[in-house]
Order: structure tokens, then C-alpha cells, then sequence
């Protein structure tokens, strides 16, 4: 049995990767802060074991204790997977205009909740000898600015960054955990329409956004948690390694 760790699994890629997940037949560990009942059903349909837990990852300070849980449901398992797919791209504002609140909200959920996870994982699984794998879901934005996403691509930039650190510190460990990067490109979830909805003075790329749109450009969460999944299957994962979807097709 393989288990996966999914957080933000309520909707978009994370809902598609966990439905890519119960094609398999495996154990789903969910986290997100609302229920998605639809997948319930189909993981019954599929035989899966499924496991919800409500989290809201801004609040960092009750993380430690949501590992406790999802290891407690983790059980006997060959390979075990964490990927921290949860983001927000808000608040899309120039420095200067951002506004405290939102910025540290970006901060929590976007970089500081997946390391604290990642930092969890690596540390409950570092006698465990079987395959770990942590994928951070990623963005272009950790690598190029963008006008308007400073809080946004610095939030991915570091996340990029730990990746990459706690990999090189993975590489002369007994049992290591191979961490990764993934970039799914332009996708049409949620985050996509909150790009969209953004004035042009605060998103100087507002209309290219928008014309992704309405030219039928965007990738669908499906077939990103696809290429996810197909990811995941590579007996030679670099670790450390920044994977572009582009890459994949």
C-alpha cells in the first residue's frame, strides 16, 4: 500500500491528485480546511481508504499536533508521500501597497506551513526504510518576477530554496527522503480566476492572464495531477530537483 499526504485537498490540483490517488487504491490522507464529499464517494467507488482531516494551515502553530494525527492514521505502508499543494496567490499588490495582514497570511501558508510540514515529515519518517517522498508544488514564480506577486513569488523563491537544502542535507542520510519541486504552469483553478479578477495597475500582466482564458490555454487540474502521478513513478527522482510540467509533455 502506498500513502499520500495531501494538503489543500478540497478542490483543484489537490483534489485532482487525491482522485489520481484512489486510481490506484491506496490510502488518502486529506487535509483541507472544508470536506469534499464528492471525492468521499468516489474513493468508496474505488475501494480506497480515505482519511479527512481539517486543518487551516495559517495557523502554524497548531501543526506539530496535525503531524501527530496524520501519523497516528499513517499505518504499515511500502511508500508514503507528502505533498504540500496548498497556496494562495494573494495578495496581488506592488510592494509599497501590501498590506500586513495579507502579506503574513502568504507567508504562513504559502512557505512557512510547508516547511514546518516537510521539517515533521523528514523527522517522524528518518528511521523509516521504505520510499519518502515530499513533492512542494511550485510555480515559475519561484524563479521570475513578476509585477505585482512580489509577496507571492518570494513565498514560492523560498520554498524552492528549503527544497533544495533539505535535499542536499538528505543525501548522506541512512533512510533518506528525496523532496522535489513541481511547477504545473498555467492551470484553471481558483487561483487562476483571483489572477484574473486583479486590477492592471496592481498585475501589470493582468490581460495576458485573461487571454489564457478566454484561448483555452489553461492545463486542467486533471491532467496536471497526472503528470504528478507519472512524477511520482521515476525510479531516478533527482532530489532537489525543480520539475517543470513543461518539461512532461
Amino acid at each position: 500500500m502506498k500513502t499520500y499526504i495531501i494538503t489543500g485537498a478540497s478542490k483543484g490540483l489537490g483534489a485532482a491528485i487525491a482522485e489520481q490517488c484512489f486510481n490506484e487504491g491506496n490510502h488518502c490522507i486529506l487535509i483541507s480546511r472544508t470536506n469534499n464529499l464528492d471525492l468521499e464517494q468516489k474513493a468508496r467507488q474505488k475501494g480506497t481508504k480515505i482519511t479527512y482531516i481539517a486543518a487551516d494551515l495559517k495557523e502554524t502553530e497548531k501543526l506539530e499536533a496535525l503531524m501527530d494525527i496524520v501519523f497516528s492514521e499513517v499505518g504499515n505502508t511500502k511508500e508514503l508521500y507528502l505533498i504540500n499543494n496548498a497556496g494562495i496567490v494573494n495578495p496581488i499588490k506592488p510592494a509599497g501597497f501590501l498590506e500586513q495582514e495579507k502579506m503574513e497570511l502568504s507567508m504562513k501558508v504559502n512557505f512557512l506551513a510547508p516547511v514546518i510540514l516537510s521539517n515533521s515529515f523528514i523527522n517522524r519518517t528518518r528511521h523509516m526504510d521504505i520510499k519518502k517522498i515530499i513533492v512542494n508544488i511550485s510555480s515559475g514564480a519561484a524563479k521570475n518576477p513578476y509585477h505585482g506577486w512580489s509577496a507571492y513569488c518570494s513565498t514560492k523563491a523560498g520554498l524552492e530554496m528549503f527544497t533544495r537544502t533539505a535535499a542536499l542535507e538528505q543525501t548522506g542520510e541512512p533512510n533518506p527522503t528525496v523532496l522535489i519541486s513541481f511547477s504545473p504552469g498555467i492551470m484553471d483553478t481558483e487561483m487562476q480566476a483571483d489572477i484574473r479578477e486583479a486590477d492592471e495597475k496592481d498585475f501589470a500582466e493582468s490581460s495576458r492572464f485573461k487571454d489564457y482564458k478566454e484561448n483555452g490555454m489553461l492545463r486542467t487540474p486533471a491532467l496536471v495531477a497526472e503528470k504528478v502521478m507519472d512524477l511520482l513513478q521515476w525510479t531516478q527522482l533527482q532530489n532537489g530537483k525543480f520539475y517543470d510540467i513543461k518539461e512532461m509533455l
